[in-house]
């Protein structure tokens, strides 16, 4: 319906609004972009200063921070800008601080590709090898910071002290092709009892490892793997 009087003033005056917000959005984003990048110029000019200087690193590394920067994307292992030292200093920092607050949704174990795909994401020259380096030296401080492998190739990081049993480390296994688990794919793939298939699942849901959806429609329950569900909704973010 066409509007007329206050009713089409109010209409263009918020498309013309969201229209404003926008373009003052993009000049933010481009100003802020250019900035990030002179502070990095600014850093692999300093380089020695800031090695040598603490506190002068202090508040560079402030400045970052407040500005959104991630510290890891101003370390250059190749060049050991800042200390090699101080780049795995930052990674330890950020694993303890993400397995802190994913605990309670992911029973305290995370895969290694989950980590630097959605958590490390915004720092794209930290790879699966720097992570694997820093839990060793996170180890040195009797944490509970582990690495396991299962189906010989994918890594998960433990970073609770209950070892998983082997049963629990199978349904793992199984998460990690379809994304859950259920009582069916369990008794097909495994040749398990049912009763054998219930107990583990229930446990792994007690300690955080897995998820219920049990709004399926009348079907049987599914068991979901979190990082499944973390990281489809990075990707839809």
């Amino acid at each position: 319906m066409k509007r007329f009087g206050v009713a089409a003033f109010d209409a263009s005056k918020g498309a013309y609004e969201s229209e404003t917000l926008q373009r003052q959005s993009k000049e933010y984003d481009e100003q802020l972009k250019l900035f990030q990048d002179r502070l990095v110029q600014f850093a692999n000019a300093h380089n020695n200063e800031l090695k040598e200087n603490p506190e002068f690193k202090a508040k560079f590394m402030k400045m970052c921070y407040s500005i959104g920067i991630d510290p890891l994307n101003l370390f250059d292992k190749d060049r050991h800008l800042f200390s090699v030292n101080d780049y795995y200093y930052e990674i330890c920092v950020k694993l303890i601080q993400i397995c802190r607050e994913t605990r309670d949704i992911n029973g305290g174990i995370v895969s290694l590709d989950e980590l630097r795909k959605v958590y490390f994401a915004g720092a794209s020259n930290v790879t699966e090898e720097d992570i694997e380096k820093a839990v060793e030296m996170l180890g040195s401080l009797d944490g509970g910071f582990e690495i396991f492998e299962i189906r010989n190739h994918l890594k998960f990081l433990r970073s609770v002290p209950t070892e998983l049993t082997s049963d629990q480390t199978k349904v793992l296994e199984v998460c990690s092709v379809m994304g859950y688990a259920s009582n069916s794919l369990l008794q097909a793939n495994l040749t398990w009892e049912k009763l054998r298939c219930k107990a583990t699942l229930n446990e792994m849901v007690a300690n955080g490892l897995l998820w219920i959806d049990d709004q399926c429609g009348g079907r049987e329950i599914l068991y979901w793997d979190p990082s499944w569900i973390t990281r489809s909704t990075q990707e839809h973010l």
